[in-house]
């Protein structure tokens, strides 16, 4: 915690400014939901074009920021006192910090003089329909830097499509269903915290409104369990560190890969299961083989040089009206899947 009284009191100041403000985006639909490719593609392009190790969407809560995406690094979400983007929010306009030990603001700061470290912040607030702010958009390098005018540009044009996105309610129809009837800390008891998205409990509540949902329309439902091969060994060989590091980028994965109305849990340790609605056995097995395919071409970055990873999978379609349950769903694609594993790993199979 910073040792200045006077940042501890910004600090407050700003959080209880705020909390009137976020009242209703807190009541929202944006916390505690699983990562999205919408916005996970808006930071990984700014790491890229901006050239720094961790850009960021988040969110704010009264005594919190929550990130929606972040890339980079590994945290979910910070009190408000051990933000960064507490001085982006009081100015309410783009905050630069070239150099956060040459600013006396930032030289006590809990993320500036212990791990990880950051010599270098940029910012821009993300505001609602009225004017709010709700968020922040940023890129922070453990190195200083300077800035360009194109690249504050970049930041703008940035932070203005991640404001676009969230006035978008672009969550599935299933998923938006489920989202609306929760409540912010019953969302949090369901989201994995590791790689964020939804844990076994929270799948298998939308395993079982995806059979009513099926079985209502009419229509097919193909459920995957994907597993990542030989992940003992990952574990073994790299140490725990990477082996969450392969879990978080298998997770990012699905999402990116599969479809908008598709459905992703963690569902075990390397474990993931997969709902497809409307979806037969040969647009399953293109799916799904969409997946491992990028899987394998993905690979993680270790001191020791990328490890790559395959996974297997195992796929069963259920048709409108079939009399079997959840369990046995799960247990049908897991044999499918112990026969994918059997055969030699990094494969599909479809019953």
């Amino acid at each position: 915690m910073p040792s200045n009284s006077s940042d501890t009191k910004l600090s407050r100041t700003i959080a209880s400014t705020v909390t009137l403000q976020l009242a209703k985006i807190h009541t929202s639909d944006y916390f505690y939901t699983p990562i999205e490719e919408r916005f996970e593609r808006i930071t990984r392009i700014a790491r890229s074009a901006l050239r720094t190790p961790v850009a960021a969407i988040s969110i704010l809560k009264p005594d919190s920021q929550w990130f929606k995406s972040i890339s980079g690094w590994s945290v979910g979400q910070l009190p408000t006192d051990k933000s960064l983007c507490t001085w982006t929010i009081e100015s309410n306009q783009l905050t630069i910090v070239p150099d956060t030990l040459a600013d006396e603001r930032f030289t006590s700061h809990p993320l500036v003089v212990a791990a990880p470290k950051f010599r270098f912040y940029a910012g821009h607030p993300l505001k609602d329909s009225m004017g709010v702010t709700i968020g922040t958009f940023c890129v922070m390098d453990i190195k200083p830097r300077a800035v360009s005018e194109r690249e504050q540009q970049l930041i703008r044009d940035l932070s203005m499509l991640a404001q676009m996105e969230l006035e978008t309610d672009r969550l599935a129809d299933a998923q938006r269903e489920f989202v609306s009837k929760l409540s912010v800390a019953r969302r949090e008891a369901m989201v994995d915290p590791l790689t964020r998205l939804w844990n076994r409990r929270g799948t298998t509540i939308f395993l079982r409104n995806a059979i009513r949902r099926a079985d209502d329309e009419l229509k097919p439902l193909a459920i995957g369990i994907v597993d990542i091969d030989n992940f003992k060994r990952i574990n073994d060989l790299h140490g725990h560190p990477i082996g969450d590091e392969a879990l978080r980028k298998a997770a990012q994965i699905l999402t990116s890969t599969l479809r908008h109305d598709d459905i992703v849990g963690r569902y075990g340790g390397d474990e993931f299961l997969v709902l497809l609605p409307n979806t037969n056995a040969a647009e399953s097995s293109e799916i799904m083989n969409r997946v491992r395919e990028t899987m394998f071409e993905e690979a993680i970055r270790t001191r020791n040089g990328p490890v790559r990873m395959t996974a297997s999978v195992g796929c069963i379609v259920r048709e409108p009206g079939e009399s079997v349950s959840e369990d046995e769903l799960v247990s049908a694609a897991d044999a499918e899947l112990s026969i994918s594993k059997s055969a030699g790993r990094n494969r599909v199979r479809i019953a």
